[in-house]
């Protein structure tokens, strides 16, 4: 299979719930009753395809209970009838409710003549082989943290993760997966990354998290949507979605008289009301989109848009920055915003000094004169926006921003049609 120029992401929501049986009473739960209802017994998965000119790819995340029918059921909507057999299986962990629809893969594979290629942790592999037979024609490929992997157009790194409760690990992963400038987390099922890559975590266009209870319940051994919270600020996440909720621990907080968060298991429309008025008042509506997930929800990439007006730009690099310049009546503004700090300053007279060089002076004002600033866009021995920002021999902001290759190339283009030729300093 060839893949080459660029690639459409989609994302496909195969399942989003814990076991049936975590569920619990009907009696006791409406969340329950919801899930009886809708009929959504699914757990929790999903499906990234690649989309290019000369072929489809079928990355999926996870295969627990119901995650087959789900995607022979949904995958006509996305005319992509013959891509119901992945072509890569990525497994999060050995637990049941992960892999237990691994023998009618393994039909469905078998039946069609495909090879399934299966990858996870040694851990997992051992604890998968003992519990189920493997035809041989389908193999195992071990991963290691932080070991990237080249999988069709999909390069993934695992990153090594705590879900049990103890802090044992049990060879749990959760994956980063990188296609032609998108950035997708598959972050289900953990307490926490004993290893957390912050470079390697900042800025997904997609974070799926998986969180069983709103408030904070280690024995769970997952996250809590409010532990979420912090997680799509710390990484920055563009969307975030949330799956695999049940909220039935929520009910043991209502023995604290003086607990004030939820007290007893949500909808999903309740749940999605509390999130939305959780970033309503922190201000963080309209920078943030957190969804509770439905099965068969699609997701794709918010277009790139065009630049908002002439002379304005906005990077997100591959680290921890975002990067904003705008120039307008012989004046720069650059903002540049990390996951603790913004800063903003004003400079005057930019510049082009050279290809893909920017130079720009201190405004001067009555007591004394601010800060002069050189930039320039750099692509050995890796794509980089390189900021020196002084005021006299003082240090101000010293960094080289690392970019994808595209970013740089709009870099350059922007200096090279914003502004005019002279001379630094």
């Amino acid at each position: 299979m060839t893949f080459g120029g660029a690639q459409q992401v989609i994302v496909r929501i195969n399942g989003v719930l814990p076991d049936i049986s975590e569920i619990g009473d009907e009696a006791k739960s409406a969340r329950a009753a919801e899930v009886k209802r809708e009929g959504v017994l699914t757990n929790t998965s999903c499906s990234i395809f690649a989309k290019s000119a000369a072929d489809t790819f079928h990355l999926l995340v996870d295969i627990g209970a119901g995650v087959v029918d789900s995607i022979k059921n949904g995958i006509k909507d996305l005319g992509l009838v013959d891509k119901v057999v992945p072509d890569a299986l990525l497994v999060t962990h050995a637990h049941e409710d992960h892999i237990n629809d691994l023998q009618s893969l393994f039909s469905l594979a078998s039946g069609a003549g495909h090879r399934l290629k299966i990858y996870c942790t040694k851990e997992c592999k051992d604890q998968i082989t003992k519990r189920h037979s493997v035809p041989e024609e389908h193999s195992f490929i071990v991963v290691e943290h932080g070991s990237r992997l080249d999988i069709g157009p999909f390069s993934v790194v695992p990153i090594s993760a705590i879900h049990d409760p103890t802090g044992t690990d049990h060879g749990s992963v959760i994956y980063v997966i990188m296609s032609d400038g998108i950035k997708i987390i598959a972050g289900w099922d953990f307490l926490s990354l004993p290893e957390e890559d912050f470079d390697l975590l900042w800025n997904p266009d997609l974070l799926i998290l998986g969180t069983q209870t709103y408030n904070d319940h280690p024995s769970t051994g997952m996250i809590s949507v409010s532990e979420a919270y912090g997680l799509v600020r710390r990484w920055n996440a563009k969307e975030c979605y949330i799956v695999h909720y049940s909220g039935l621990k929520d009910f043991d907080d209502a023995i604290n008289q003086w607990f004030r968060g939820p007290k007893r298991a949500m909808t999903s429309s309740e749940l999605q009301k509390s999130i939305d008025d959780h970033l309503q008042v922190t201000g963080d509506n309209g920078r943030f989109r957190m969804i509770v997930a439905r099965q068969g929800m699609i997701w794709r990439p918010l277009a790139k848009s065009e630049e908002a007006a002439k002379g304005t730009i906005h990077i997100e690099s591959l680290q921890k920055y975002i990067m904003q310049l705008d120039n307008t009546g012989g004046k720069l503004d650059l903002m540049i915003e990390d996951t603790t700090h913004r800063l903003s300053l004003e400079f005057v007279n930019p510049r082009k000094t050279g290809h893909g060089t920017l130079w720009a002076d201190p405004v001067k004002g009555l007591m004394m004169k601010g800060p002069q600033m050189e930039m320039s866009v750099i692509f050995e021995p890796a794509p980089s926006i390189k900021v020196n920002i002084t005021r006299g021999k003082k240090p101000v902001f010293v960094q080289n921003i690392l970019v994808s290759k595209k970013d740089a190339e709009r870099m350059v283009e922007f200096i090279d049609k914003n502004f005019a030729s002279g001379s630094a300093g």
